[in-house]
């Protein structure tokens, strides 16, 4: 195979389905990036996962700093869909195991 296309392939598959293998790897972490950006997600289904992920980081309020582009959130959306698809067999049965991925807020506490 031509490097250059083996070069390719490996950052075309590192880099697809971001929101996929953020829930897949680290749900924990995952459901805490959307509580604290404030998503107005309550859980995130294990099923699809990544599709989800994508839209519940563009469900909430304006954030600062980086927020992602909506370029780059279609991309993602996109290639989230196909790697969800592929490990549907896996998400499912975790899904009808351990249901949906609670997004937990954070609440500060304030007393004095």
């Amino acid at each position: 195979m031509n490097p250059r296309i083996a070069g390719c392939l490996a950052i075309a598959v590192s880099m697809s389905g971001c929101g996929t293998i953020a829930t897949l790897t680290n749900e924990k972490g995952a459901a805490d990036e959307l509580g604290s950006w404030h998503s107005h997600c309550q859980t995130i289904p294990r099923a699809y996962s990544g599709v989800a992920y994508d839209f519940c980081t563009l469900n909430g309020p304006e954030r600062h700093g980086q927020p992602p582009t909506a370029t780059g959130m279609v991309i993602d959306i996109a290639l989230s869909s196909i790697t969800d698809t592929l490990v549907i067999p896996y998400t499912g049965y975790q899904q009808y195991q351990r249901g949906s991925i609670p997004v937990r807020r954070k609440h500060l506490d304030v007393s004095w």
